[in-house]
Parts: C-alpha cells; structure tokens; sequence
C-alpha cells in the first residue's frame, strides 16, 4: 500500500497534469460531437465546458448534430422603468392562491429578489416571468412558422403577423392598468400565408385570475367567427409541435400548474445576443434562414451563438389531464428569460425538448426591451420539429397599438377578409 504522503504527491501531480492539459477557450471555439470529449474539461469565462451543458444539451450534442459556437457573454440592459416598478413589489407583493393572483403587484417582476431557501421560490421565479417579462407594453411581430421532418427537412412555412397589448402591468402612460383591470392582456395571431391558411387568425383575452383565456378564432372560407374553449391552452397548436402551453416555452397562468420546485441555479450556454435569423429576400433555405443548418435533422440553430448565462432551474408539475407529466426550464436570473424547457410524457420519459432565442432591442419611446428571436419545439418521439423565425427589421415595441381597443375581434375579422 503506498504511504500518505506519497499517495497524496501522486494525486497532486495527477491533478496538477489535468489543470495543464485543460485550457481557457477562445470565443469562437464551436462546440460539436467531434471535439466535445475533448474539451469538456476546458474552460470558457472560467467555466467548465462540461458545467455549461445540461444533460439533454450534451446528448443532443453527441446524437443530435447541434453544434454550439461561443461568444463573449455580455451584460443585458435593464430598462430603468421595469427595474423601478419591479423594486417598488419588494415586500409587498405576495401569491394568493385562492384568487390565482398576485396581491400588491402593480408592475415589473413581482419578485425581484428571490431566496433560494424559500419554499415558494420556483412558483415566483415562474411568476416573474408571467407577469414581468422585459417585453413592453406592446408588439408587432411578422414571423415564420417552420415545420420540419427530422429525415425529408422543411415541408411548410406559414407566416403570421402577431399583435400583443398589456392591459396590466404597463410602464407607458399614466396608469399601470387599462380597463377595469380584470384583463391582463389582448392578443392577434393573423396568417398572411400560404394561400390556403391566408386570412386565418385567432383573437385572444387573458385574464389576471384563474379564469380561462377567451379565444376566437376567424376562418376565412366561410366568413365566420368561432368561439374556442376556454380549456385549449393545453392543446396542440395547429400540425404544429408545440401545445398553446409551449409558446415562448411556457404559456400558462402560473396558477394552472399543480406544483413547482427550485432545483437550483447553474450556469448554461444560451443564445441571449442573437444573430437575425430570416433574411425574407432569400431565395434557397440557407439564405432565407441563416441561423439553421441545412443538414438532417434540419432543425439545429448551428449558426447562432451561445454564451454562459446563469439560470434557475425550475420543475413544474402540471395537471393530470395534461399531455406532460412536468416540463423543466432554465431562466434567466438577473430577468425573466426562459431559455430551455424540457417536456416528459405521462410515464416520465423525455419527449421534447424547448430552444429559443433571444436579443436585446430599444424601441422607438426608449424602453428597453428584449425579444424572440427564433424558437424550436423538437418532438424527438416524431421526429420532428417546428421553428419560430421572427423579422427583426420590422419587429415594433410600444407602436404603433395605442389602445387596447386597437386589438378586438373586429380588427381580426377585417384582417381576414
């Protein structure tokens, strides 16, 4: 048996051989299947690459063909309004459960410090981004809706315009709250292609309570209006991957979830700088989308760029009639930013998984805001993906929607005919 001392020179120097061997990355550096063994003890920030990657990034890695390239993290500027009105919640803003609402909450994130110790930390980091979102108080938005077989690649792209208006919780205007403050917010998703779905659109009502969306939608071939139910947030979203729960990750009144627990904090690779991910003049795949990789499975973001940013993980337990057992997400700390999720069925086995992207933005009034870049929901059961890419150049923060009167049904059904 060898000696202590000796023993503990050798598990010094074999120590010290690893710290040698492992090196700071350069930016630039892409990470992939081909070089991932190698440099998961290297270091990027002072990060491991191995402490960067969750255990679904890293599979997805080595089985799935995505390739992460590294930038620089750099600091997300915080509108001085949002960080004001989220302060002014401090100590005052608490979760009723009885109402599915949150008392003393006027706007900004509800809570703006959260203590990891605390039993309902989960339940406010998801409520921060319910309600606090660094998103204005208004949106346009022209988007494209990619659907892709894992094995043929893209087999549609339908594009929609979509219309947002915060009737609660603003931070323009004289008044935090438009109406009689029963509603949250008014929404407008309208197609404009292909022919076949031209016109198609729904008109949306969220309420700030337990009460269900009120959903309309507008069918074009027959000039008619249809009443939704309230119950379709668990739903899938069209032939689509996603459910009306998965938009933006999670979509839901926080309320609606049965339960939620704070698995921690960590460091992860995340896309929270992007890079302008439709170019509309393109003519082939890779030049109308530059940021997707034109290579099975068709659905990786290979040319965007990752760097580390700290989140809360968080696991939500969801309702028995949901088609998820639990989804888990990654948000952003310092702002409500969820930049992962990951679905499991009712057996408790992995099927999908949840990417999107974001950039820092400055709308015309001055508020800072940030944005969604591009999305994807990947159905690994199916094979088969649906990515979100938005137009940044004609994308509109707080204009040119002045009033929530601006986003009614009437408006949808005009837009359709």
């Amino acid at each position: 048996m060898m000696p202590m001392k000796k023993c503990a020179i050798a598990l010094s120097l074999l120590f010290g051989s690893a710290l040698a061997l492992a090196a700071e990355l350069p930016a630039g550096t892409v990470i992939s299947a081909d070089n991932i063994d190698k440099i998961k003890n290297d270091t990027f920030e002072g990060h491991t690459i191995a402490s960067l990657l969750t255990e679904r990034m890293e599979w997805r890695v080595k089985n799935n063909g995505w390739k992460l390239p590294l930038i620089k993290s750099q600091e997300i500027p915080l509108d001085p309004k949002w960080v004001k009105a989220s302060q002014a919640n401090t100590g005052k803003a608490t979760i009723n459960k009885d109402t599915c609402q949150i008392d003393g909450w006027g706007a900004g994130q509800p809570f703006p410090n959260i203590d990891e110790k605390d039993p309902q930390a989960g339940e406010k980091v998801i409520w921060n981004w319910h309600l606090g979102q660094l998103a204005g108080d208004s949106a346009y938005a022209l988007a494209n809706q990619i659907l892709i077989d894992g094995k043929s690649g893209i087999h549609a792209e339908p594009v929609f315009e979509y219309t947002r208006y915060s009737m609660k919780g603003r931070l323009s205007g004289a008044s935090t709250i438009e109406g009689d403050g029963s509603e949250r917010g008014r929404q407008i998703v309208a197609f404009l292609s292909p022919a076949d779905m031209k016109g198609l659109g729904t008109f949306t009502i969220t309420y700030d309570s337990a009460k269900m969306p009120d959903v309309w939608a507008y069918i074009p071939a027959v000039r008619r209006v249809r009443r939704l139910s309230g119950g379709a947030w668990m739903d899938p979203v069209g032939s689509s991957d996603q459910l009306q729960d998965d938009l933006e990750i999670f979509n839901a009144r926080p309320c609606w979830y049965t339960g939620y627990k704070l698995l921690g904090k960590r460091w992860v690779l995340a896309v929270a700088h992007s890079k302008s991910p439709w170019n509309r003049a393109g003519k082939t795949d890779e030049e109308k989308f530059p940021i997707l990789e034109n290579k099975a499975p068709f659905w990786n973001l290979n040319n965007n760029v990752f760097e580390p940013r700290e989140v809360y993980i968080v696991e939500a337990t969801t309702p028995n009639e949901h088609p998820y057992s639990k989804k888990v997400l990654y948000v952003d700390t310092k702002y409500p930013r969820v930049y992962y999720g990951e679905a499991y069925n009712r057996k408790g086995e992995f099927w999908k998984f949840m990417e999107f992207h974001s950039y820092p933005a400055k709308a015309a009034d001055g508020f800072r805001d940030v944005r969604t870049s591009t999305g994807a929901i990947i159905d690994f059961q199916r094979n088969h993906a649906t990515v979100f890419v938005a137009d940044v150049e004609t994308w509109k923060t707080n204009s040119p929607t002045t009033s929530g009167k601006d986003i009614s049904l009437q408006v949808l059904q005009a837009a359709g005919r």
